[in-house]
């Protein structure tokens, strides 16, 4: 058994009780509340309400608690600041709240969630509580780009929760855990930097999360040994995480050690990645299937970037083996990007075509089997053959009126149909058809 230095032998006797019960919040004497009715209470906090969009508008010294669901609090990059002992933000009981651009600190818990579902807490900053982020009995929240760093017990603590999505965090430097987790299953925690924390992560009677494209780097341990069996990796070519202590080798060159990296008995990474550079195209989305030749459609590829670094490369779009355009992308380390391409289909002949997209390796890069994405297949049709049965006719015809009026927001909407791109089914569609009615695929 390794030997534990004496700080956190302190720590971990100081946070015996939070780690075995549920913590209730604490507040503060200056308490600002969002209230169910809307309100803002006391009227003078200097946050500012338009409709269901909360704006701070300076730092603010107190505690927030929110009783209002479906709505969003933007901190405009202003400070929630405690004295070190109270709740930051307390979500208890609530759905479809949105926390965003706010730095919040000096806190007992920065962030509290219990009974709460669908919470997005995003792009902001928690450091310096004990607790950074607080999540009990709680369900499908999602955790997204966050700074949680210098906290003093744990970044991240989960709790009797489930199905939550940790996602592109920087999770640096909290003494005790980086992501502490507590009799919780099917969480997702992917593609976090980890690092300079005292335990990575730790779950306890947690089994069955998935846990992949994450930097382990340098923690003092980077899993509690003793570990419940979770899920370690995304498969191959996929791929797992990056532990900075991996001493395996990649003999061929896929970016993926030749060895799982080993956890404990009960679990390993079964491909932990070489590097901490990566770029992966992980999904393509063609605005239609079905397009009248020499009209336009999108195409939508969503790209992450993996690594701990800003990256600059080349997306090339492909239909079949044909270009169709290349675009300079920068990620900055752990996020995320649509990238949104405009094909137009003028001079490709008529038929079906295989969308491809190719992001170019960065720097040290050697996991590049997720660079490449085929998904999508679109068939260009003549004009007016909305149904591509190579006749222009009064299926066509009854496939707009059957839908006439539908706009993107309409259930019933079907891209295939606006040939014009108007976002409208409607009588100027109907026109082309009637231009080229009974005309056939020679």
């Amino acid at each position: 058994m390794q030997k534990a230095s004496l700080l956190t032998l302190i720590l971990l006797s100081l946070s015996l009780l939070t780690h075995t019960f549920n913590l209730q919040p604490v507040q503060a004497s200056t308490i600002i509340y969002i209230r169910a009715n809307g309100n803002v209470d006391p009227p003078t906090a200097p946050i500012q309400r338009n409709v269901n969009v909360y704006t701070f508008t300076n730092n603010i010294q107190g505690s927030i608690i929110v009783e209002r669901d479906n709505i969003i609090v933007d901190g405009a990059s202003y400070t929630l600041q405690g004295t070190g002992s109270e709740t930051g933000i307390d979500l208890s009981g609530r759905k479809n709240v949105t926390i965003q651009n706010l730095v919040i600190k000096n806190f007992d818990i920065g962030i509290y969630l219990s009974s709460s579902e669908h919470i997005t807490i995003q792009e902001s900053t928690i450091s310096q509580n004990n607790h950074g982020i607080w999540i009990s009995r709680s369900s499908s929240n999602s955790i997204l780009q966050n700074t949680i760093t210098e906290n003093v017990l744990e970044g991240l603590y989960i709790y009797l929760s489930s199905n939550n999505n940790i996602f592109g965090n920087n999770i640096t430097k909290n003494i005790f855990d980086g992501i502490y987790l507590y009799s919780s299953s099917n969480n997702t925690i992917h593609v976090n930097v980890i690092m300079y924390n005292g335990y990575g992560i730790s779950p306890y009677f947690s089994t069955n999360n998935k846990i992949f494209h994450n930097n382990f780097i340098n923690n003092e341990y980077h899993v509690d040994p003793n570990t419940p069996q979770d899920i370690w990796d995304n498969g191959y070519p996929s791929g797992g995480n990056y532990w900075s202590d991996y001493t395996g080798t990649d003999n061929n060159g896929d970016g993926i050690g030749d060895t799982p990296y080993r956890i404990d008995d009960n679990n390993q990474d079964h491909y932990p990645l070489i590097t901490t550079n990566d770029i992966e195209i992980q999904n393509l989305k063609t605005s239609k299937t079905i397009v009248c030749q020499g009209y336009t459609l999108s195409v939508t590829a969503t790209t992450i970037n993996y690594g701990i670094n800003s990256e600059n490369f080349h997306i090339t779009l492909f239909a079949n083996t044909t270009i169709i355009a290349t675009k300079t992308v920068t990620l900055k380390s752990i996020s995320s990007a649509l990238i949104k391409f405009t094909w137009n289909t003028t001079g490709f002949a008529k038929g079906k075509y295989t969308i491809l997209a190719y992001a170019t390796p960065v720097q040290g890069e050697n996991h590049t089997a997720d660079n490449t994405l085929i998904n999508g297949l679109v068939t260009i049709t003549m004009v007016g053959d909305i149904n591509a049965d190579d006749i222009v006719d009064i299926f066509d015809c009854v496939k707009i009126a059957l839908i006439y009026g539908a706009t993107p927001d309409d259930p019933n909407w079907d891209p295939n149909a606006d040939i014009n791109n108007d976002n409208t089914i409607d009588i100027f569609d109907l026109v082309i058809i009637a231009i080229h009615f009974a005309e056939t695929l020679p």
